[in-house]
């Protein structure tokens, strides 16, 4: 495999504090039910109902279903479909805040007995207080953990390796011991022999910080490893590959710091998942930050919190530069793989002129998984979906390597994910976005907040 490329992190600026800023509540959130891999959450709210924060607000419809709890406490004031970063619209629940941020009074409340808890009993728990993986699919985290439970090897990805995105090494600076102690309790729920915690050499204070809380707490099974900070480190097939040795792909399986601090609150609080580290970023922000982003506050809040905009953003990016998403209504909600909201500028974010392939090679060198981009593209133009197929599309782990090194600025990235969504989904139907509460787009929404600064 690729080594990978070395690209400026960018971090700096959101990490001059190691603290993680907890923003007033957001006047309205719009939560999604079936923003996860299984099916969706059934509602148990009608119109007009009053709710607390961490209350639920929909019940796991199955056993690979979660619940969904709210993140503000006030009035529900719509049901129905609204924006989502990822599938356009979902159907959901909108909740307008009454300024009271009053929680469920167990929450934060330490539950007896925790540490001696089942693996069954944790993986009940998980799904009741709606824990997910924290990746893009968002899968449930118990449905993960009964995937993988027997496994030798226990990862905590702690790399995030594309610039910009310091939302785990904010929570690895600001709360190390509840990080561990939630690794502790899903390598218990997966029945894992030990946890190893990747992180890379950028990074060194905070792994300090890990391997210092391990010390004292003693526990040899435990162990910090530390890679090259290059592009893309924290993909969780290039880790297994390096984490192997002579053990199986099977025995190892990798997980987000996020997700163990999730758990311990979850476990160890009485707390429901409603808000996670979500770093606030790029040339285009007045103060880049790590902040506590309630679930379905949209990201103009998130961008007001951070004071707003320096300049007209290019482009508004949901996770890291290279691999995220760009979108183009500022009204789209945080979810549980909302990692960043960036605010790129024109000579970080716009390609420049599109030309034709020169056949340089370069996409073909810098690829980790080692396919070829260049003929799975050319055949994505034309609509060649299984001459894709055969170049290895399904094997693309969408690192975005081969648009950076692209001389010719190719749109390889979205051309490798439209070959990858027809062969997946042969007739897809782009996602409409009409709701009449809806039609703030970026234009309109980084006017307001450019205002306002």
């Amino acid at each position: 495999m690729s080594p990978g490329i070395l690209l400026k992190s960018k971090k700096e600026s959101s990490l001059l504090s190691c603290k993680i800023r907890r923003p007033f509540p957001p006047a309205k959130v719009r939560i999604p039910y079936d923003d996860f891999s299984g099916p969706p959450a059934v509602p148990c709210v009608a119109l007009g109902a009053r709710v607390k924060v961490g209350e639920t607000i929909a019940l796991p419809s199955g056993g690979e279903s979660l619940a969904i709890h709210s993140s503000v406490a006030g009035e529900v004031t719509g049901l129905g479909f609204f924006p989502h970063p990822l599938k356009g619209i979902a159907s959901g629940v909108e909740i307008t805040s009454d300024s009271r941020d009053s929680r469920l009074a167990e929450i934060g409340v330490e539950r007896k007995g925790w540490e001696i808890f089942s693996a069954e009993d944790y993986l009940n728990l998980f799904r009741d207080a709606g824990l997910t993986d924290f990746k893009r699919e968002n899968m449930p985290l118990h449905v993960k953990i009964l995937k993988h439970r027997g496994i030798r090897t226990m990862v905590i990805n702690a790399c995030e390796s594309d610039p910009y995105v310091s939302a785990a090494q904010a929570l690895m600076m600001a709360h190390p011991l509840e990080l561990l102690k939630g690794a502790e309790i899903l390598r218990r729920a997966a029945e894992a022999e030990r946890v190893m915690i990747a992180t890379e050499t950028d990074k060194m204070e905070s792994a300090e910080i890990l391997k210092s809380k391990i010390y004292f707490l003693k526990w040899k099974n435990f162990e910090v490893r530390i890679f090259p900070s290059l592009f893309p480190q924290d993909e969780p097939s290039l880790l297994i590959e390096q984490f192997r040795s002579k053990e199986t792909e099977d025995s190892i399986a990798v997980f987000e710091p996020a997700a163990a601090f999730a758990a311990y609150e979850a476990v160890a609080l009485q707390k429901p998942f409603y808000e996670r580290v979500v770093t606030v970023g790029g040339e285009c922000i007045v103060e880049p930050q790590n902040v506590w982003a309630r679930i379905g506050a949209d990201f103009e809040f998130l961008i007001k919190s951070a004071r707003g905009l320096l300049r007209r953003p290019e482009k508004i990016i949901m996770g890291g530069a290279m691999r995220g998403m760009a979108q183009e209504h500022l009204a789209v909600p945080v979810i549980a793989s909302t990692s960043a909201v960036l605010g790129l500028p024109p000579e970080i974010a716009k390609p420049g002129r599109v030309e034709p392939c020169i056949r340089c090679g370069e996409c073909v060198a810098h690829c980790p998984v080692e396919i070829s981009p260049v003929m799975i593209t050319l055949a994505a133009e034309r609509d060649l979906f299984e001459t894709a197929r055969d170049y290895g599309v399904e094997r693309c782990i969408e690192c975005g390597n081969c648009s950076y090194v692209c001389p010719s600025k190719r749109p390889m990235l979205e051309l490798l994910r439209y070959a990858s969504s027809r062969i997946s989904k042969p007739d897809p139907e782009p996602a409409q976005f009409e709701t009449q509460n809806s039609k703030t787009n970026v234009e309109t929404a980084v006017t307001s907040s450019y205002g306002e600064k």
